[in-house]
């Protein structure tokens, strides 16, 4: 038999070649597969992310533009993320099954979330809407309409309310002048003391002049005994008149120095620039620190006056003990003359000198014509004299009443606001139940002036209900009638509570301002001055001053209540009034304090003059923003829950951040022919996906 030289070399060769060959081939088929495949987990990943993100809170974002997915736990999210993602690993409808085999499980899965009160989430959020969402919309900045787009108007805005914000709070430096240096209420209340006694010695001394006019010109003994002694009273009561006026000096001495130690805290404040003052206020504090020390002076009037009715008191006493002297004499020569005529009656009829008994009789009717002369002289004497009452106190009146009427003035600002603002109608329809508050503890760095502390009280004023707000009948989304902005601001969980609280933070404002009005307007300065010498015309002159100072505190007080009044019938007043627009007289502010306030002008006033809106927003901006957050998330909360019970602001997720690892096998070098010893080739590989989706991403 013949033997073939073919052995299928050329087959097996082949073979060898094709395998090599188809291996190449599924290898760059596979890399492609599973960079298909990193692309479409990527997708999946994506749409799956997305699908959450779709399950935002529908009322939240239809009433306050705000975004957050509402989660009962983390654990939850995990699973609701896995079932939007497992639809795209299915093999229904795929020709040759599901060419991108992965598996994913719920530990591989690491959702990171961001809820919307941590950090400065919700500002990023309203600071975001406002940026993109009103685009083009014009906004009411202070009394300016503009438009958020334009730059150089808003750096203008920007400025603006800083300036004002700057002068607000130097402002109200100008309703504390009267506590921060002229708080000498006490210390003039002591000199008043001394003051009330010098004028009761004064007065005794002058009832005690008043007899010696209408003495007795008798010349008896009994007669110039009685003198005596009316002129040592005299004497006495002018001494101590002498000795309170010198216990005068010595307090007005401690006085000039507390007016002097006050005097040097306003220069050291001046010279430090701890506080700014306007030259205006300048030259008003300097001429009031002027008169007091004026007053106190030792070379001023008062102590003129004082040295003067010291040297008068002296001379009268000086003279008063030498009519004493001389009274004396005469009564004791009377008690020689009359001891002499009993001794000569005493004797004996044969030793009795009738003669003697008639001359003593002669010299004691003599000695009675010359005191009856003397007595015409000190009757003379004391004829014009009178002790002048150095107090230049014009008139006496009732003390305690003006004294009450006092601290009712100082209290003015402090009484029962609404009661003065608001008709009794308008306080009745005020909520006065209260709502609930959770403390979020939300952070914020925003509460320098700023875009974003703008933007943030825009958004406050646009979303949130205020009392100005319900008279325009401009309802909210939320359909809240309650007065949120002033809850904003105040922290107060009722409405009255709430807008009793913004109206003194507005009159604070007013009455500061209304203070720099008079301080710089010399005409108001002196009526406020005339006005508090009507008042108190019993007090001293340094009293006085003190109560010009008080009522030019409650004058601005009394404008700053009719500047409220007309502020809560939505007209806008002057942020500094002029002599046009200052309404209420010096006179009115006792009507103010007995609780009636006048009427007030139904138009705007013109210039530079703010709305109630706008004092909310000045009041937003001063407020502390973290404040300002957590109370808007408690009344968010509050209004949701009115359609949503278990509404809860802390469960809203602000962002999703996932970061997934998916457990994939090859799928075109899994063949049959692939001995089981190769377990490399059926090795599984991952591959990671992640995803970020946040509201109004930038």
């Amino acid at each position: 038999m013949e033997v073939s030289s073919l052995k299928g070399s050329v087959s097996v060769y082949f073979v060898i070649a094709i395998t090599l060959i188809i291996s190449v081939i599924m290898s760059v088929t596979e890399i492609a597969r599973i960079n298909a495949q990193r692309l479409y987990l990527q997708i999946a990943t994506d749409a799956a992310i997305d699908s959450m993100a779709s399950l935002y809170h529908r009322k939240l974002y239809e009433y306050y533009n705000l975004y957050g997915v509402e989660y009962r736990t983390n654990d939850g999210l995990v699973n609701e993320y896995l079932d939007f993602l497992y639809p795209y690993f299915e093999d229904e409808g795929m020709p040759i099954g599901n060419w991108y085999i992965a598996d994913i499980e719920k530990e591989n899965v690491n959702l990171d979330i961001k809820e919307l009160i941590d950090n400065d989430n919700l500002e990023k959020e309203i600071e975001n809407y406002m940026k993109f969402k009103l685009i083009g919309k014009t906004i009411e900045f202070f009394g300016k309409e503009i438009n958020i787009e334009d730059e150089v108007a808003i750096e203008m805005i920007l400025n603006d309310a800083k300036n004002i914000f700057e002068e607000t709070k130097k402002s109200e430096l100008y309703s504390e002048i009267n506590e921060r240096y002229f708080d000498f209420k006490d210390s003039v209340k002591i000199l008043e003391k001394y003051i009330k006694k010098i004028s009761d010695y004064v007065e005794k001394g002058n009832q005690g002049i008043r007899y010696m006019k209408s003495l007795s010109i008798s010349g008896s003994e009994e007669n110039a005994k009685n003198v005596s002694k009316k002129l040592n009273t005299l004497s006495r009561d002018i001494q101590s008149l002498i000795t309170n006026l010198d216990n005068f000096k010595s307090k007005m001495r401690e006085f000039r120095e507390v007016v002097e130690k006050s005097y040097d805290k306003y220069k050291d404040d001046v010279r430090s620039e701890k506080y700014v003052y306007n030259d205006d206020i300048k030259s008003f504090i300097e001429t009031e620190f002027r008169r007091f020390i004026e007053y106190v002076d030792e070379n001023s009037p008062m102590n003129i006056k004082i040295e003067n009715v010291k040297t008068e008191c002296n001379q009268i006493i000086d003279t008063i003990n030498e009519h004493n002297r001389n009274l004396i004499n005469y009564v004791s020569e009377f008690e020689r003359i009359e001891s002499e005529i009993r001794y000569e009656r005493s004797l004996s009829s044969d030793e009795r000198d009738n003669d003697t008994i008639e001359e003593l009789r002669d010299e004691r009717r003599d000695l009675q014509d010359t005191v009856k002369e003397y007595l015409k002289e000190i009757k003379d004497f004391y004829k014009n004299l009178i002790i002048e009452d150095p107090n230049i106190v014009t008139s006496k009146g009732n003390y305690a009443e003006n004294e009450n009427l006092l601290q009712t003035l100082i209290g003015l600002k402090d009484g029962f606001l609404l009661n003065l603002v608001m008709d009794s109608d308008d306080i009745e329809k005020i909520d006065t139940s209260n709502m609930m508050y959770k403390n979020f503890n939300i952070l914020s760095n925003t509460n320098n002036i700023s875009m974003r502390k703008l933007l943030l009280t825009e958004y406050e004023l646009d979303k949130f209900n205020y009392y100005t707000k319900n008279l325009r009948e401009e309802i909210t989304k939320s359909g809240s009638t309650n007065l949120e902005a002033e809850k904003l601001i105040s922290g107060c969980m009722s409405d009255k509570e709430a807008i009793e609280e913004v109206i003194k933070r507005i009159l604070v404002i007013r009455i500061a301002m209304n203070v720099l009005h008079i301080y710089t307007h010399a005409e108001k300065r002196e009526l406020a001055h005339s006005f508090a010498m009507s008042l108190f015309i019993e007090f001293s002159p340094i009293m006085v001053e003190i109560m010009s100072l008080v009522i030019i505190t409650a004058w601005g007080t009394a404008q700053g209540l009719a500047d409220i009044k007309k502020l809560l019938l939505n007209k806008k007043v002057s942020f500094l009034h002029s002599t046009d627009s200052w309404t209420v007289s010096v006179e009115s502010i006792l009507n103010v304090a007995r609780g009636q306030l006048d009427s007030v002008s139904d138009e705007d006033d013109s210039g530079f003059a703010f709305s109630y809106k706008d004092y909310l927003r000045l009041l937003l901006l001063i407020e502390n923003q973290s404040d300002v957050d957590e109370r808007m998330a408690n009344i968010i909360e509050c209004n949701i829950k009115k359609e949503q019970e278990n509404f809860d602001f802390e469960k809203l997720v602000y962002s999703f951040a996932v970061d997934n690892k998916f457990i994939c096998k090859h799928f075109f070098t899994n063949f049959t022919f692939v001995t089981a010893n190769s377990e490399r080739l059926y090795e599984q590989y991952a591959i990671r996906t992640n995803a970020y989706r946040q509201y109004y991403e930038n």
